[in-house]
């Protein structure tokens, strides 16, 4: 394994500590950013270029902007935030964020030793893909042509929630 991988996974698991133990609502936000440019770094290094540039443009970017803005329209304090006022909720959330942990991490585990590293899963061969004419002329054809509809749904239901965030947000005017 590269070494930058390393470092960068390592980067990464340590921005997600201190995004797990961080008491101010920005810092999280911002140690998630770090978190999704360390993931944008492994995308790149091990040749994955479509997914690296999505990853910035679309997470780091849009998705960020869109948290750190909920953030300060919100105005959270710190009794929101501090997990000591309800411990049971806490402890409950911790053992649910584990077992889904360990669901995920079984079945990853699981596809990996029942497919062997050769074996191609899907329909688009690495051949198939240079002659249709490149990972991202493949990506948008079937996003813009199958996935059409889809598209269309998750833009209507990113806008509604957005709306939804700022009526919700709305303080009242006297």
């Amino acid at each position: 394994m590269s070494p930058v991988i390393l470092i960068l996974c390592v980067v990464t698991a340590i921005l997600g500590i201190s995004m797990l133990f961080a008491k101010n609502p920005i810092i999280c936000a911002l140690s998630l950013l770090g978190i999704l440019i360390s993931t944008a770094g492994i995308y790149g290094v091990i040749g994955e270029h479509m997914v690296a540039t999505i990853q910035l443009v679309v997470y780091a970017g849009a998705i960020m902007v869109l948290f750190v803005f909920s953030i300060m329209l919100l105005n959270l304090t710190k009794a929101e935030v501090d997990y000591k006022t309800k411990p049971k909720f806490f402890y409950s959330s911790v053992l649910l964020g584990l077992g889904i942990f360990g669901f995920i991490a079984y079945g990853i585990l699981d596809f990996f030793k029942n497919h062997s590293a050769d074996r191609q899963v899907g329909v688009f061969t690495p051949e198939a893909i240079e002659h249709l004419g490149g990972n991202t002329r493949v990506l948008s054809h079937a996003l813009f042509s199958n996935f059409y509809l889809s598209f269309e749904f998750i833009s209507l239901a990113l806008l509604t929630a957005v709306v939804g965030a700022v009526v919700l947000a709305k303080r009242k005017v006297n």
